[in-house]
């Protein structure tokens, strides 16, 4: 056996205690230090994991301290002390610290209540999935504690299972993803040069600014500073900002959204069943019942493309719930 092996197979992951029935192990990953491998076929939307946090801390991520990390730690069983200790730096070498060992294991907890502070749970099993801009599973957020990471695709037998470490990778580029990251991808869209990542850096351009269309504000909430290129026609962006966009537009970008990011293979289950609900809603503003016939008959096709395909005769047409519908935004948007 080679050095490398010998290492392999002596690496403090190798002790990580992965339940049984999971259908994954830990091994090196190419370039990524260790990685999670799929030990058999895994079928689109399996639950391949839950895991509950070996320790919580309920405060700002920022405000998490050595003390703060330590005071936890020591509240801890002795092997799941012994776990904590077998976290390595990229799969490599010790942390120097518990915090840092905390900060690069840690995952956000949401809690039902609004009022609570935030917190952050340790997962030990969770931290070890690598990151992908075209991912096969998802961690999707739930109210609770334990968390699970689910496959978004068909995964086979001895496939590394990864998942987007960002929320709003869909509307950045491969600059922008990899600024944010801090590290280099390698995954299909990031590979530079190649006429996928060009048109990836394209079609998340473009998501990113049909959804400015849609809500009014950019990514972060914020309308864009007049310097920004996302929508660089005046008009177009007043009209996006103060909701005068007409309902047949709305419908259009929202269909146009959803099938460029089926097209960038990011379209799971879990963004259907969260931007269905609009869509649906959208399609049932209109009042004109030409409108409604094609909004009807566009959502009845087969595939995102048919309904966009249909959803184009919209385009132009104006309907008599246009200003009520534009009215009602700006009060929402008012409030909020």
């Amino acid at each position: 056996m080679s050095p490398l092996g010998q290492v392999s197979l002596n690496h403090p992951y190798r002790r990580l205690k992965i339940p049984r029935n999971v259908p994954l192990e830990l091994r090196p990953s190419l370039g990524q230090g260790w990685g999670a491998f799929a030990t058999r076929r895994i079928e689109r939307g399996s639950r391949i994991l839950s895991e509950k946090p070996l320790f919580i801390i309920r405060k700002p991520h920022t405000d998490i301290t050595e003390e703060h990390v330590r005071m936890a730690f020591q509240e801890l069983s002795p092997s799941q002390q012994a776990e904590v200790l077998l976290l390595r730096d990229n799969g490599s070498m010790a942390f120097p610290s518990l915090n840092q060992a905390f900060a690069e294991n840690s995952f956000c907890i949401t809690t039902a209540d609004p009022d609570r502070p935030p917190a952050y749970g340790l997962f030990p099993l969770h931290s070890r999935f690598n990151h992908s801009c075209i991912p096969n599973s998802k961690i999707p957020v739930t109210k609770g504690e334990t968390i699970s990471i689910f496959a978004t695709r068909n995964i086979d037998a001895g496939e590394e299972i990864t998942f987007c470490y960002e929320s709003d990778f869909e509307c950045r580029t491969r600059y922008e993803r990899h600024e944010a990251l801090r590290f280099t991808c390698n995954c299909m869209a990031c590979l530079p040069g190649t006429p996928f990542q060009q048109l990836s850096d394209m079609r998340r351009r473009l998501i990113r600014g049909l959804q400015y269309l849609t809500l009014g504000v950019d990514i972060n909430g914020q309308r864009q500073s007049s310097h920004s290129s996302i929508i660089v026609d005046s008009e177009l962006r007043n009209a996006a900002e103060t909701f005068s966009i007409p309902i047949s537009c709305r419908f259009i970008y929202t269909l146009l959204t959803i099938f460029l990011i089926e097209e960038e293979g990011l379209l799971d289950d879990f963004l259907v069943e969260r931007l269905r609900p609009g869509l649906v809603a959208t399609a049932g503003l209109f009042t004109l019942e030409s409108n409604c016939s094609i909004a009807r008959l566009a959502m009845n096709q087969g595939s995102w493309l048919e309904r966009l395909l249909v959803g184009f005769e919209l385009y132009g047409r104006r309907d008599t719930a246009d200003h009520e519908v534009i009215l009602a935004l700006q009060k929402v948007r008012l409030v909020t």
